[in-house]
């Protein structure tokens, strides 16, 4: 079946970008939506809507750096083309709004990650406050339980789409791109220097 077919590639691709992620060492642990307790963790509820469920693909932990200790989560898109990623990616951006204005646990970084960019021509204004507002508006009844845009504006805290803004990550994947990780013997050299520091490699 075509729907079960799209299902199990999405399955694949969601592995395929853990193994990436983890393979650039800057990712000491990943999780899938899949994987027992994490299941659960990267599941959140609409407020409003009969509290309809969504969940992140994936989620974790990073390592060094800046981002040391910091908690991600990603929404993953195998897609050959543009396809249905506006639609999707605006959806995407209303769930990190409600996400991060209810204190989200994996909250550090929101990834959409994909293997084919869209909206080229306004790229560049993706992840800005202004595209929040607008993906938050078209989901004001669910996050807000608010039908008139006007209104809903007024329940939008600026200070929120300044800050996901900043957390938020546009990712294209090629499958080259999968392969330009450090080799497994470079990654136990990373591992023997972690442990001689007695800290973990993950």
């Amino acid at each position: 079946m075509p729907g079960e077919e799209e299902h199990v590639k999405g399955a694949e691709a969601v592995q395929r970008v853990k193994r990436c992620l983890e393979g650039t060492m800057r990712v000491s642990q990943s999780y899938t939506n899949l994987e027992g307790v994490w299941a659960r963790k990267l599941t959140l509820r609409w407020p409003n809507g009969n509290g309809t469920p969504f969940s992140y693909d994936l989620g974790g932990v990073m390592r060094g750096g800046d981002w040391d200790g910091q908690m991600f989560c990603a929404e993953v898109k195998w897609r050959r083309n543009a396809s249905d990623q506006g639609p999707a990616y605006k959806s995407f951006l209303a769930k990190c709004y409600l996400a991060l204005s209810q204190g989200y646990m994996l909250g550090d970084h929101y990834m959409w990650i994909s293997w084919a960019p869209f909206r080229a021509n306004d790229w560049d204004q993706l992840t800005s406050p202004q595209a929040i507002r607008e993906a938050v508006l078209a989901e004001s009844l669910r996050i807000f339980g608010i039908e008139d845009p006007g209104t809903a504006a007024e329940s939008i805290k600026d200070e929120l789409l300044v800050d996901l803004s900043e957390r938020l990550w546009l990712v294209v994947m090629s499958e080259k791109q999968e392969k330009l990780v450090p080799l497994d013997d470079w990654r136990g050299v990373v591992a023997n220097f972690y442990n001689s520091q007695g800290r973990s490699a993950g």
